[in-house]
């Protein structure tokens, strides 16, 4: 719970505004539904042991267990689907190799939910799977040395499962809605900075010019490369820490060369002060998308921890 606790308290003392917090990611909601994730296995008899049993792509019995993400045709929204292949004899789960948790697992399958949910094997057939997990399903070969012996396969519905991803599927739409809102908005601000420039920059005979002291500032501006680096070794986007660095070096270098301190017009301070908060808004911005996309990845790693499921880690 530390990471829930660090990242609600960042939340709160990096002075984002109230409507991008209001649409970070909801950590410790969606830390709740994987607890009943964690239940909901649990009832099914799929517990720790049995789960890192029957996903362990290096056992040498026929696979029993395959678990997808896949997309329904009409959203983008992900949906988990565990499938178990049943190996019957009798009824019963012959694999000698299986361990006494598995059988128990399968037998309990076989015997509860193999009339329920064959029609729904059928009915989600028409969904694409996006990402399986690294799982062997039995050769034709293998299943024909068992001679009249039958494999069964079953979907098990997993609700909390599939609560849990409509969940954190709906946070990550939220947030990039939101970065669209922003970009619109940086938008409309740059090109109104544009305009207060150009009319301090303009020369007359009759009239006070900016127009040295802006073109110095933006070479240096451009020296300091504060969001985006085309140096070989360090090529790309910068992270919010570099960025924040760079940007202290060219406000620095500004104010050692008097530019902004001995601006002509009145008019160019002002220009100066919004171009200046522009960037700390973009760095801002940067320094919370950031921290939304650590929550995600801790709670990926979280849901594979919880259910020895490693489709994300």
């Amino acid at each position: 719970m530390k990471f829930a606790r660090d990242f609600k308290e960042t939340l709160a003392s990096q002075d984002f505004p109230s409507h991008w917090v209001n649409r970070a990611i909801p950590y410790g909601q969606l830390k709740k539904c994987l607890k009943k994730v964690q239940r909901e296995l649990q009832d099914l008899g799929l517990d720790p042991e049995t789960l890192r049993a029957l996903l362990d792509p290096t056992t040498t019995y026929p696979v029993a267990l395959q678990y997808n993400l896949k997309t329904a045709t009409d959203s983008n929204f992900v949906q988990p689907k565990l499938t178990v292949y049943v190996h019957l004899q009798d009824g019963v789960a012959v694999d000698a190799s299986l361990t006494p948790t598995s059988r128990g697992f399968f037998e309990r399958v076989a015997a509860e939910l193999r009339s329920d949910y064959l029609s729904a094997t059928d009915a989600h057939t028409n969904t694409p799977s996006l990402i399986t997990s690294a799982v062997r399903v039995p050769s034709d070969h293998e299943a024909a040395a068992y001679g009249h012996n039958t494999y069964e396969t079953i979907e098990v519905p997993l609700v909390f499962d599939a609560e849990f991803f409509d969940m954190l599927q709906s946070d990550v739409n939220n947030l990039d809605a939101l970065q669209i809102e922003e970009g619109k908005r940086m938008t409309v601000e740059v090109v109104e900075l544009g305009r207060e420039v150009s009319l301090v920059c303009r020369t007359s005979r009759f009239t006070k010019s900016d127009l040295a002291r802006w073109r110095c500032i933006f070479e240096l501006y451009l020296d300091a490369e504060v969001f985006f680096s085309t140096h070989e070794k360090d090529h790309g986007t910068r992270s919010s820490q570099m960025a924040l660095k760079q940007l202290q070096w060219f406000q620095t270098e500004v104010e050692k060369a008097h530019l902004a301190k001995d601006f002509k017009l009145r008019e160019s301070q002002m220009a100066f002060s919004r171009f200046v908060n522009l960037n700390l808004i973009l760095l801002k911005n940067i320094q919370f998308q950031e921290l939304n996309k650590l929550a995600i990845v801790k709670i990926l790693k979280s849901q594979c921890n919880r259910t020895n499921r490693r489709i994300w880690c």
